[in-house]
């Protein structure tokens, strides 16, 4: 591996992670729910130079949940229907002498996730890169639920753009599975733009902690990320978390922003209010949405290596 002149690195913070194995360059940015910071970071050479392609490290307080995460991506990554899910390079329980009270997640960077990157392209994604997205969610929700996991926290935000240097092209990974649990669990947390409402229902009278996630939970999630990247707005942006819990067991979406009909047909069945209603994710991977690509579905029923 090449290193990296440190006059072409301006934003090195001087800071290690790892024992000195990694170096940290610009600001960490808090998650939205302010338990996780994403930096940053070089491999760091023997001389402390920074070596190959930038990547990203996830830090948190929370042990258990970061465990959890690097579990939850070993454990999809073993299945037979692999995903479209961020590259891994180790998982560090302690983060290092730099931060013994932290525990850290190497991984692959993009250059922006999917809400942040839409409005620098015209605020919306359109043809090959709305169906590209659209297909790694898919991909990414089969293979959760080939190893009997619900995500349960599908959104724009979880979902990262990678840029190709060579060609320019972009693909898009998802990320964060420290909230997914096996099927027929309670949920450890929830999103609100991304939960149901038969979850929001269980949330109002008291009884989150008795609720089972379904794989129906995801859908209604696929079809919620679906308008959203068909648009360029989420139904309840600009929402506080209170108001979207409180709207969602009567909600009923409008659809008629989205221009293309077969997609408007897939979203309003994956946002049936009853979940029993909601299409399997093989019955949305055989909707003349996707089945009209002509693109083989076993492309995404099967996965990707990652």
């Amino acid at each position: 591996i090449r290193a990296r002149s440190s006059i072409s690195i301006p934003d090195l913070t001087g800071n290690t992670l790892g024992n000195g194995r990694y170096l940290l360059a610009g600001d960490a940015t808090s998650s939205i729910n302010g338990r996780s910071y994403i930096q940053t970071a070089y491999r760091s050479s023997p001389f402390g130079k920074p070596m190959g392609e930038p990547l990203a490290i996830k830090f948190s307080p929370n042990r258990e949940a970061m465990k959890r995460e690097w579990a939850n991506y070993q454990k999809v990554s073993s299945g037979l229907k692999r995903g479209s899910f961020i590259k891994r390079t180790e998982f560090l329980p302690v983060a290092g002498n730099e931060m013994p009270d932290q525990s850290g997640l190497v991984m692959q960077r993009g250059v922006a996730d999917v809400k942040a990157f839409m409005p620098k392209v015209g605020g919306r994604l359109e043809g090959e890169l709305l169906l590209d997205c659209a297909l790694t969610a898919l991909r990414c929700v089969e293979a959760l639920h080939a190893v009997r996991l619900v995500w349960n926290d599908l959104k724009t935000e979880n979902f990262v753009v990678i840029e190709d240097v060579k060609t320019g092209g972009v693909s898009f990974r998802g990320i964060d599975l420290e909230s997914c649990m096996t099927v027929k669990t309670p949920p450890v947390d929830y999103t609100p733009e991304a939960c149901p409402p038969e979850f929001a229902r269980s949330f109002l009278d008291g009884e989150a902690e008795s609720f089972s996630l379904e794989y129906s939970y995801d859908v209604w999630s696929f079809g919620m990320f679906l308008y959203e990247i068909a648009t360029g707005r989420g139904f309840f942006d600009g929402y506080s978390a209170e108001k979207i819990t409180k709207s969602l067991p009567t909600f009923m979406p409008n659809i008629n922003k989205v221009e293309d009909p077969v997609l408007a047909d897939l979203i309003a069945q994956c946002l049936e209010q009853n979940p029993e209603d909601r299409p399997s994710v093989s019955r949305i991977a055989k909707h003349p949405f996707f089945a009209s690509t002509g693109k083989n579905p076993f492309d995404f029923l099967f996965g990707v290596s990652i």
